[in-house]
């Protein structure tokens, strides 16, 4: 028995060693866990004896950065942990209009980068990668580096029938701003500022909706749109402005009533002047500066004119008040002093083939006689001077020019008549009374039917003296 026990003793340090060991290794192989670790999109399966997360990655040949993201996050012992994910960190570059930030984040989600970096989006901002817009709430692709580009919206702050409203933009032009916001401008409506400025951030825009007036005008009613504030400019709008004394209710300078409704009086004054005029006299005095048979001026004269003035208003029509005539002298008569020439020229001319050489020239009604039409019963051969008879180159003119006694004495004058030729001044007869007329004579034979105006030129030499005006 004593030999048992001895034995006993001997086996039981070597077992109790092996028991101890194989315990050890139990509780080894028992340590080792499998999990299944995501990083970045992708997923690996590895068994780790490590007691704590950070030496299981490390244990994986996963090196985490300061911002990388592990989830769950909150572990760092862990006992039959089946997954865990890792987000890499990696640098983000925003540029902004006024400067450019850089942030190192594991997220990608842009808005939150927005928001770590403390700029609050608001309606219209925008986010661009590589000149696109992208959706601030949807996660980026993992990349080793990002750059967006941020372009903040402008705000517009806009006050419009003393309501008060932001808008939020992209566009570069006012107008275009408004309307892409819903605002339908009319061309009644009121603006402070124009559809073309350039849209800058805070701007103010105030803006009146056209509303409508109504006008009563000389019993007629008007109505239209207008955004003014004043009665004279919406009547402005509404195309019938006040007119020199015109009136309206409430006044040009008043504020539009509650009820847009105005009442305008035409008032109109006319001014009448009646004129009177009563002509000067002439007095003619021969001129030798001035050719034959025209006349100069030497001293104008005037008229005496006499003038009466009224003045009448008139409101819508109606005459309200009119004032007396008022009479007055414009200007007082003054004589003319005429000067009838008596100069003689001696000009030339080529009158049908005929070069003339002549001292005056007379428009005359021509008409034409021989000696058995004469306008008297039988045949007169001979003529008022006695020297030559009837025949073709005889002129016959009025009494008072072919007399000596007159003061004209045209006896023996040489003449040219154009379609009848050469002729001498030897006859006289009746004419026609007020008319300068000469008569053409023929012979029976060679008788030519004449009654027509024409010009009868007086051929050289001219006389020493001739009468400046030949009267009729």
């Amino acid at each position: 028995m004593k030999k048992f026990f001895k034995i006993q003793r001997i086996w039981r340090l070597p077992a109790a060693i092996g028991l101890m060991a194989i315990g050890l290794l139990t509780m080894w192989l028992g340590l080792h866990q499998t999990i299944a670790v995501e990083k970045d999109g992708q997923t690996s399966i590895m068994r780790t004896p490590a007691l704590t997360l950070a030496g299981a990655l490390r244990g994986g040949g996963i090196t985490l950065n300061e911002a990388d993201q592990i989830i769950p996050g909150d572990v760092d012992w862990f006992w039959n942990l089946d997954q865990v994910s890792v987000s890499s960190a990696r640098e983000v570059t925003i540029q902004s209009p006024e400067e450019t930030y850089t942030l190192v984040s594991s997220d990608n989600i842009p808005a939150n980068w927005m928001k770590d970096l403390g700029i609050r989006l608001y309606p219209k901002d925008r986010l661009l990668v590589n000149g696109a817009e992208i959706d601030p709430e949807e996660p980026i692709e993992k990349d080793d580096s990002i750059y967006l580009q941020y372009a903040p919206a402008k705000a517009i702050l806009i006050e419009i029938d003393d309501q008060e409203k932001t808008i939020y933009t992209q566009e570069p032009i006012l107008g275009r701003a408004l309307e892409k916001a819903g605002f339908n401008l009319r061309s009644q409506d009121w603006l402070s500022v124009d559809l073309m400025t350039l849209v800058e951030d805070a701007m103010r825009v105030e803006i009146r909706r056209a509303k409508p007036v109504s006008v009563d005008i000389a019993g007629e009613k008007i109505t239209g749109l207008s955004s003014a504030e004043t009665v004279g400019a919406a009547l402005l709008d509404l195309g019938i402005p006040l007119q020199n004394l015109d009136r309206s209710l409430p006044m040009e300078h008043d504020s539009l009533p509650e009820d847009r409704h105005v009442e305008i009086q035409r008032v109109n004054e006319t001014v009448s002047i009646a004129m009177e005029e009563i002509a000067h006299e002439a007095e003619y005095v021969e001129d030798p500066d001035t050719p034959l048979d025209q006349i100069s001026v030497i001293e104008p004269g005037q008229d005496a004119i006499f003038a009466a003035r009224e003045r009448v208003k008139l409101e819508n029509g109606e005459v309200i008040w009119q004032e007396s005539p008022i009479q007055w002298q414009a200007s007082k008569p003054k004589d003319s002093l005429l000067g009838v020439g008596t100069k003689i020229d001696v000009q030339t001319a080529v009158i049908d083939g005929q070069t003339l050489a002549f001292w005056r020239k007379v428009s005359v009604y021509a008409t034409s006689y021989s000696p058995c039409r004469s306008g008297v019963d039988g045949c007169l051969y001979g003529t008022a001077t006695g020297i030559l008879p009837v025949q073709k180159g005889v002129v016959a003119v009025t009494p008072r020019w072919l007399s000596v006694t007159n003061g004209y004495g045209m006896w023996g004058q040489s003449v040219y008549i154009p379609g009848y030729g050469y002729g001498v001044i030897a006859d006289s007869g009746g004419g026609i009374p007020g008319t300068p007329w000469v008569d053409l004579a023929y012979s029976d034979d060679e008788y030519v039917s004449w009654g027509t105006w024409t010009t009868m030129y007086f051929l050289t030499p001219a006389p020493a003296w001739a009468p400046p005006v030949l009267y009729p």
